[in-house]
């Protein structure tokens, strides 16, 4: 066993060497210079600006979905009518409260 696994940890070793050899670094993305730092740099991905506003839309779109889910609960949740919007985790919160109350009141009758 002893010698056979140092010849696949010698092996391992040697083609972690040759592996950053065989895939250089195409790109640094924004900011050039290394950082004053020796040896082997971080690899950064280069993002377009394409990329980046199809990010952007996607985001907009995340967040839009959540901002509708949060509507619906809070429509859902029982509230005061004078009461102002409530903020993500006031509804959370009343939501949590909410549904122990209905389990509750199920389970005791």
């Amino acid at each position: 066993m002893g010698a056979s696994w140092a010849a696949a940890r010698g092996s391992l070793a040697e083609r972690r060497g040759s592996c950053a050899e065989d895939h250089p670094v195409i790109g640094r993305g924004r900011g050039g210079g290394g950082g004053g730092r020796s040896g082997r740099s971080k690899r950064r991905r280069i993002i377009t600006v394409v990329q980046r506003q199809a990010a952007n839309v996607r985001e907009r779109k995340r967040m839009f979905s959540l901002n509708e889910a949060f509507d619906a609960l809070r429509r859902k949740v029982p509230t005061f009518a004078y009461e102002k919007r409530l903020s993500r985790i006031e509804t959370l919160r009343l939501a949590i409260v909410y549904i122990s109350f209905m389990k509750d009141l199920l389970e005791n009758t």
